[in-house]
């Protein structure tokens, strides 16, 4: 209703000569830039020189054998690292990767695709709701959660 609203009051400025109001965006933080895509999935795919990621959800069960954790960078132009963080149903560090590096030559890349994987066939029970938070340069650029039935 409010947006329905701010469109009549646009159009009914505009032509009444008034004007119309316009808003700007603030950009997002450097690490949240550049990352394009951040999911879940079962599986990752080759998509011509890259990944992609295959049986996006948030749902998973002990039978699957991990959780992955892709992410796709853009316009990377300058050296970086990744890591992925898994937190437990309890709020504990499961999991932590090393430093990835990404792009050392620092060429310009439109595109960098990445994963981590959980691996679900341990002796320990996964079930519950579990967290995932990337990092770029050690900044938080982004984070999901995901259940384990």
């Amino acid at each position: 209703m409010i947006k329905k609203a701010a469109v009549i009051f646009c159009v009914a400025s505009f032509l009444a000569g008034v004007g119309c109001i316009s808003f700007k965006i603030e950009p997002l933080p450097e690490p949240e830039q550049l990352v394009e895509t951040l999911v879940l999935c079962k599986r990752v795919i080759p998509d011509g020189e890259l990944l992609a990621p295959a049986d996006i959800t948030t749902d998973f069960v002990m039978d699957d054998p991990v959780v992955l954790c892709f992410v796709a960078l853009k316009n990377v132009g300058q050296a970086m690292t990744l890591k992925w963080k898994w937190y437990a149903p309890d709020g504990t560090l499961f999991k932590e990767t090393v430093d990835v590096p990404v792009n050392e030559s620092e060429a310009y890349l439109e595109a960098v695709t990445a994963y981590d994987r959980l691996d679900t066939q341990q002796e320990e029970s996964f079930e519950g709701r579990w967290m995932v938070v990337i990092l770029v340069n050690g900044k938080l650029a982004g984070r999901r959660t995901f259940i384990v039935r």
